[in-house]
């Protein structure tokens, strides 16, 4: 049996001879088993594929707090301000995916699970769901990848295989356009839908049909807005032969596919529909990104099972006061998010700290601004004194007294701090300082944070999955494509079955806007890896993410509530909050560069590959 190089195409691309790699060039197949022995035992053919899942945790994970604070989502609350003008700038190869060895190993599988060996071993039907697992995450790795690149190149199942010697001029495969890379992935979507089955696997860990059918309507709608929005805001953002950049004339198109695919989704016979709580409808969409048990929102996650898959990021996200090991507040939600939640009345988002005279805002209650909101809101982040395993998580930034002349004076402390008249500072926080497990921001994450006794525990931790697909997404996909298409009312009609589970003023032909889609997948989706991928889809990552100091949308920003103590004042034991720029980041405003639409090129893959080209302004 010839041996074969462990990665598909490594010469051209990745970990080759060519590059200066000289081990694991020459490496046996899978296991170092022969193909014939593994695909006539179910076993190894079961654990063959379950392997490939633990290969496709692309972009932003759960797993840990990881990049999150990289964003306009949360901060990492550890240590001094960050300084430098690299530590303000989104990297264009934020999250990059490239891995052909993956696909390589993926095209074997294919090989091997359609030989006459699996035939025999594997009944019929068992058999071809395999497949297109198989299919599905090669779609998904492809989607992954053409998401950062744009069009790479297509290898569909060829096996590559390498021996001393020979020719690599077959290797050299040119990259495809970003068009056929798009419809590639809505190609593969659809025939893995004829071989998966329709019904949910424990955990949404399997992929089945509506998964597939969901990721064709996501691809389809990337396709599209790249093709719309990159000619009309970064027309100049593309390659000459449309590696990079899509065609305008391809939208309507990809449009038509997306909305047509998330209307099927939408329609048809599914265990999935949109899961809301009218009793308590911020408990109810926590519950539906983060609890398990009988869950019909999620159609694929990274799921996890202790003890081999946990995650540390209840651990290191839990409030500090409640910590069940020694980490705490390491992620602060901004307030650029919280403001992205609509008021219920459909009044200002924005919360009001001041009057027009510069004269505080009094609330009754430190929860009052918050209230207000959807009511996604509250499965999204903890805000002062919300509930974490039904106890009251304290965020408090000091107090406002009056001083002997009656003028407003702020006091604070060491977090966790009190005098004769009660609380200071809570252990929490928010406070500007450069300690571990303080607040910086006044708002904590609650999405992913688990609320099972014991979830941050070492080394247990958490078993909180990762959804990559809801059906919320095939609701905003119809709502978007309709939105594109001219269709109004359609468009009016799918987004407002999102919003109506947050309680906020339903949508209409008039006030449904582009601004209003693009606020509807940050707040739906916020902490789930769509933020930054969308920013780019539409084109407007560079016109949000600016650099500029205390631009309200490029810089983070803090909210800190400080409760007034002032005995005989007619607002003694309210509440007044502070607006500021965030102290992680108080000189490092987010900046996104239009080189950054597109991930890097490396030099060293055009050496090894002529026929591959750099990406725009590379």
């Amino acid at each position: 049996m010839k041996t074969k190089l462990y990665s598909l195409f490594a010469l051209l691309i990745i970990n080759t001879v060519f590059m200066g790699c000289k081990k694991n060039l020459d490496t046996v197949s899978v296991n170092k088993l022969q193909e014939e022995i593994i695909y006539s035992d179910r076993s190894l053919v079961l654990a063959t594929l379950a392997n490939f899942y633990t290969s496709v945790g692309f972009g932003q994970n759960n797993g840990a707090v990881g990049n999150y604070h990289l964003l306009d989502e949360a901060n990492t609350q550890y240590g001094s301000p960050t300084t430098t003008d690299d530590e303000k700038l989104v990297s264009r190869n934020f999250n990059r995916t490239i891995d052909y060895a993956l696909v390589r190993r993926l095209n074997q599988f294919l090989e091997g699970v359609r030989s006459s060996a699996a035939k025999s071993a594997i009944p019929e039907s068992e058999r071809v769901d395999m497949e297109g697992q198989a299919i599905f995450l090669r779609a998904w790795y492809y989607f992954c990848m053409t998401r950062s690149f744009g069009g790479m190149p297509l290898v569909g199942d060829k096996v590559f295989t390498y021996e001393s010697g020979m020719d690599v001029t077959p290797f050299q495969i040119p990259r495809s356009t970003e068009a056929d890379a798009y419809q590639y992935v809505i190609d593969q979507c659809d025939l893995a839908m004829t071989k998966l089955s329709g019904v949910a696997s424990v955990g949404a860990s399997v992929p089945n049909k509506w998964a597939a059918l969901l990721l064709k309507a996501r691809a389809a709608v990337y396709a599209a807005s790249i093709a719309n929005y990159g000619n009309k805001l970064t027309p100049s953002v593309k390659t000459a032969g449309w590696e990079a950049g899509i065609p305008a004339d391809k939208a309507a198109g990809f449009y038509k596919v997306a909305f047509d695919a998330a209307k099927l989704l939408i329609t048809s016979a599914t265990p999935y529909k949109i899961q809301t709580d009218p009793a308590n409808p911020g408990l109810g969409f926590y519950n539906a990104i983060n609890v398990k048990t009988g869950n019909t929102e999620v159609i694929w996650a990274l799921d996890r099972k202790s003890p081999n898959q946990v995650t540390q990021f209840t651990s290191q996200a839990m409030p500090y006061s409640h910590r069940d090991y020694s980490e705490g507040n390491n992620l602060g939600a901004l307030l650029n998010l919280v403001e992205a939640f609509e008021n219920k009345d459909g009044s200002s988002p924005t919360i009001k700290t001041n009057n027009s005279d510069g004269s505080y805002v009094f609330y009754d209650d430190v929860e009052d601004p918050f209230k207000a909101k959807d009511a996604r809101l509250w499965g999204t982040v903890i805000w002062p004194n919300a509930p974490y395993r039904n106890i009251p998580v304290i965020l408090q930034a000091g107090q406002l007294n009056k001083n002997g002349s009656g003028a407003w004076v702020i006091k604070t402390a060491n977090p966790g701090t009190s005098d004769a008249s009660g609380l200071i500072t809570s252990l929490n926080g928010p406070a500007s300082i450069s300690n571990n497990y303080v607040n910086k921001t006044g708002f904590l994450v609650r999405k992913f944070l688990d609320e099972t006794a014991g979830a941050g525990l070492n080394p247990r931790y958490s078993e909180m999955w990762m959804p990559r697909l809801r059906i919320a997404e095939a609701y905003l996909i119809a709502a978007e494509a309709a939105f594109e298409m001219g269709d109004k009312p359609s468009a009016v009609q799918y987004i407002n079955v999102v919003r109506s589970r947050g309680g906020i003023q339903p949508l209409t032909d008039a006030t449904l806007t582009f601004d209003k889609i693009v606020n509807e997948y940050r707040v739906e989706f916020a902490f789930e890896d769509h933020r930054f991928w969308d920013l780019r889809r539409w084109r407007i990552a560079h016109t949000l993410w600016t650099g500029t100091t205390n631009d309200p949308i490029a810089h983070p920003y803090s909210l800190y509530p400080y409760k007034v103590v002032a005995a005989g004042d007619p607002n003694n034991g309210k509440w007044v909050f502070t607006r500021q720029v965030s102290y992680k980041r108080q000189s490092t405003p987010l900046l996104f560069l239009p080189n950054a639409y597109y991930a890097s090129i490396d030099n060293g893959w055009v050496v090894n590959n002529p026929k591959m080209v750099l990406n725009p302004l590379q």
